[in-house]
């Protein structure tokens, strides 16, 4: 049976332009009267925290998507992270302890500078991850995954919950592991290094799912997605490079040297992958009936929705909104115009994140056609192999 994937990358606060974007999905599909359009949800980083906040929720996604909506709107740092003075200092103190001692102490080693016990309250008092399997059983939800990196093996892992005929699988620094999914699996997908704590799920440490993420698709497409929607959250020249010369002479400074990192992390492997996808599409369209019986490939269609703009320019503007002690933290090592990106990614606050809604929005209607061509297109093969399904049920039950 055809089924209908939703792939979300991530990058922290920018998970807001990802909420805009789902409620014109939600807008263009209630208007289509399909009120639960996809059956395969996956998520990295942000992207996890709003599959779970879909998934783990018991309406319908139209229903699920508005809810998601008004959180990001009214979302507050202290709603993620601790970021008051006494937490730093002792964030700041503690780990040059552990430089000057040099790392004599790792029982009281400092995982992160900034604590995510607010998150995970947040995400506890918001997802009833008891639906995931309800919807399963109710034919409602096919499988879900989150995708995060394992310390240990330095490869990703998607922790996935879905139906029973689903196989996990491995390819490459890539694998899966059958899950039953609740807070942990989605704080670890979100615990951007070094800022965030790693994660501890069983007796393995995860940090954030981008990192290593070179196939954000994949594991949509390996339970069974044979048509995706996903959505990024970095625009599309931002994710290749472009050389610009510029007469400097000048040192980078600590936080220039920090945007750079946290722009390497954060890379989105969207486009990369649907170019992928588009390559083995084509190929595969070159093939006669009894040669694709012989490969191991299938056609995926795919939709790709990306920024329209710059989130780091927006973020410098608002660097005022940041709670004082990230800001003085950010200044100290150089000038907040140069940590932009690590703003774009720690601005949780009504005004940015409202206004990324409303940019998610727009960018989602612009792809309106698109977007209502892939679903009628599924709900068509969705009804045919239904249908004909039954029909062979029907057939077996005279005989």
């Amino acid at each position: 049976m055809s089924q209908l994937g939703l792939v979300l990358s991530g990058g922290g606060a920018r998970g807001a332009y990802q909420a805009g974007v789902l409620a014109a999905l939600s807008h263009i599909a209630s208007k289509l009267k399909l009120p639960d359009p996809f059956k395969i949800y996956t998520g990295v980083s942000a992207g996890a925290i709003n599959v779970g906040l879909l998934v783990a929720h018991p309406g319908n996604f139209v229903e699920s998507s508005k809810q998601l909506t008004g959180l990001w709107s009214q979302i507050d740092s202290d709603q993620v992270f601790y970021a008051d003075l006494m937490a730093l200092s002792r964030g700041g103190l503690q780990w040059m302890t552990e430089i000057s001692l040099g790392g004599f102490r790792k029982d009281q080693a400092l995982r992160s500078l900034l604590s995510t016990h607010p998150l995970h309250s947040f995400l506890s008092e918001k997802c009833q991850f008891q639906e995931i399997e309800k919807k399963i059983k109710q034919g409602r939800l096919r499988s879900v995954g989150i995708s995060a990196l394992d310390y240990d093996s330095i490869s990703t892992v998607t922790f996935f919950q879905g139906a029973p005929d689903i196989e996990p699988w491995e390819r490459g620094m890539h694998r899966s592991e059958r899950a039953v999914l609740g807070v942990e699996h989605i704080m670890a997908s979100s615990a951007i290094p070094l800022l965030f704590p790693p994660i501890k799920i069983g007796e393995r440490y995860f940090g954030d799912g981008c990192i290593r993420n070179q196939s954000p698709c994949g594991p949509a497409i390996y339970m069974g997605a044979d048509h995706l929607i996903a959505i990024g959250v970095r625009r599309r020249q931002d994710t290749s490079f472009t050389y610009h010369h510029r007469e400097s002479g000048e040192i980078p400074t600590v936080s220039k040297v920090a945007n750079v990192l946290m722009n390497a992390v954060m890379m989105d492997g969207l486009e990369s992958d649907i170019q992928r996808i588009e390559q083995i599409n084509q190929s595969y369209s070159l093939l006669t009936p009894q040669e694709r019986k012989r490969v191991a490939l299938r056609e995926v269609k795919s939709l790709w929705i990306s920024p329209s703009v710059d989130f780091s320019e927006i973020a410098a503007k608002k660097s005022g909104e940041l709670p004082r002690m990230i800001r003085y933290l950010l200044r100290g090592p150089g000038s907040l115009e140069e940590s932009s990106e690590m703003l774009s990614y720690l601005l949780f606050t009504p005004t940015y994140c409202k206004q990324l809604i409303e940019i998610g929005f727009a960018d989602g209607m612009k792809e309106r056609p698109q977007i209502e061509q892939i679903l009628a297109e599924y709900e068509e093969n969705h009804h045919v192999k239904h249908h004909a399904h039954a029909a062979r049920n029907n057939v077996r039950s005279l005989r």
